[in-house]
């Protein structure tokens, strides 16, 4: 029974992931990859990415955590780096805030968004 319960969720969690693509603000940085049409450099597979955010987020956690393996590519920074946003004062938005990349899909889910009680949710302004 428990098997089943675990299918049933992670089905039902990777179709809801599958059709979140319609954020209100990609971020900046992302805006513009995404205008240059470079944006598959970044992501090659964006539906790969969709399904399997939780799971890929978990797995970096976990060898980031656990193994002490720290890469720049994958990593929550970069994320954060491309994704936010700037105001009209050119200062960074959140990108937890509603209406901003992350809360967008997570809001519409009904998940919570915990990464940024730990984690930097604007970049470094000396990028």
């Amino acid at each position: 029974m428990k098997r089943l319960l675990i299918v049933f969720l992670t089905v039902f969690l990777t179709s809801v992931f599958a059709h979140a693509d319609k954020h209100v603000n990609l971020g900046d940085r992302a805006s513009e990859l995404k205008e240059e049409g470079k944006s598959e450099d970044i992501h090659p597979d964006l539906k790969e990415i969709r399904i399997m955010h939780p799971n890929f987020l978990m797995h970096k956690r976990d060898k980031t955590l656990r193994q002490g393996i720290r890469t720049k590519r994958n990593s929550l920074k970069a994320c954060v780096n491309c994704h936010s946003a700037t105001d009209q004062n050119d200062e960074f938005m959140p990108i937890d805030q509603s209406g901003q990349f992350c809360s967008t899909c997570h809001q519409k889910v009904g998940t919570s968004l915990d990464c940024f009680s730990c984690h930097r949710n604007t970049p470094k302004e000396d990028l």
